[in-house]
């Protein structure tokens, strides 16, 4: 579910085992919350109706300190925790015009490389994300026929991938949980210096350097190129 909706995660048993049980990475399980009436709810009669009394709703993202829930991830922190861990492959997403309104653009092919690395004797984290865009709906008024504006979108939706993951690791840090198994990634980049720091990892994460860099790049701009709003009001 992941693949196609960023804020939600879905978590397999095996992989649940192995980050509860890893001296580099912590657990995340998928929120669920009941909405409407939960009593109505367990009866028959709330699968009979077109629109239930009750339903369950993901909401959110549990985070885990080895087999303890420390804290929650919301919507946009569970969004940079899946484009962090690869786990998203297409979705939809909204981002504001430069200058107001809002465009509607479907993410594809997102790709994310994750790269440790030891510097003057600190463990250090590279994320490289990319992915390929396309706009599907414009609220807005901009010519996406114009190269310069397309370049400047582009720079926008970079610049909010950015602070989308940044949220998400800064949580984590707060929770002092490593959620995205960077400490796996310094072990394979370099496992001398991991025997130093794997006995308390999470106090290490808490003060890693990680540095993104998204590259976001527009594709197509979908059967609409302008807002109808302009020709609203010609």
């Amino acid at each position: 579910m992941a693949k196609v909706w960023a804020p939600t995660v879905a978590i397999q048993i095996d992989q649940l085992i192995a980050d509860l049980t890893s001296e580099g990475s912590n657990a995340v399980l998928t929120g669920i919350i009941i909405t409407g009436n939960p009593t109505t709810g367990t009866t028959l009669k709330n699968v009979t109706k077109t629109s239930s009394y009750s339903n369950l709703k993901f909401q959110g993202v549990a985070v885990f300190k080895k087999d303890k829930l420390v804290g929650w991830l919301n919507e946009e922190e569970s969004k940079g925790y899946n484009y962090i861990k690869d786990n998203v492959k297409s979705t939809v997403a909204h981002i504001e015009c430069p200058g107001g309104g809002d465009l509607v653009m479907e993410v594809l092919r997102s790709k994310t490389k994750v790269k440790g690395k030891v510097v003057n004797g600190e463990p250090s984290i590279d994320i490289h994300l990319s992915a390929e865009i396309n706009i599907a709906e414009v609220e807005c008024p901009i010519d996406l026929s114009k190269i310069e504006n397309i370049i400047e979108l582009e720079q926008s939706i970079n610049e909010k991938a950015i602070s989308v993951l940044e949220a998400s690791i800064r949580k984590a840090k707060e929770l002092g949980s490593d959620i995205f198994g960077f400490g796996e990634v310094i072990h394979r980049a370099d496992p001398q210096a991991w025997k130093t720091w794997k006995t308390d990892w999470n106090k290490h994460f808490a003060e890693t350097a990680v540095t993104i860099h998204s590259d976001f790049k527009i594709r197509r701009t979908g059967i609409v190129s302008n807002s109808f709003l302009d020709k609203v009001k010609e």
